[in-house]
């Protein structure tokens, strides 16, 4: 049991908490001006640029394009979506902590927009 509760302020770190949802979803949004903060806010800590926390190095989704051995954020946008969607991703959502009903909606517009890179 002790170990638990030391484990537990680890576990809690690695993930941005009590960060707001998106006040709007925006009509038409892009990578870099509304998908990229959003990922920064609840993804990139662990899918970013180094992988952490145990987070696959084959993908990152601080990138929008692939890169030799690693996939970027245009290629993992469908999936990105499936476990942002299905609470599975970020970790916190499994606390009533995820991404947020806007952000939700924001993520699956830009998927159906073809996950533009800008405007």
């Amino acid at each position: 049991m002790k170990l638990v509760i030391a484990l537990a302020p680890l576990a809690l770190a690695a993930c941005n908490f009590a960060v707001p949802d998106i006040a709007t979803v925006p009509d038409q949004p892009t990578f870099e001006e509304d998908v990229k903060p959003l990922f920064d806010d609840h993804c990139n800590l662990c899918h970013g640029t180094s992988p952490d926390r145990g987070a696959p190095s084959s993908f990152r989704l601080d990138a929008y394009d692939d890169t030799p051995g690693k996939r970027g954020a245009a290629s993992m946008a469908g999936r990105a979506v499936h476990a942002v969607e299905g609470d599975s991703m970020p970790p916190a959502a499994s606390w009533g902590d995820g991404v947020g009903p806007n952000g939700k909606k924001m993520l699956q517009r830009w998927i159906d927009q073809g996950a533009p890179r800008s405007r």
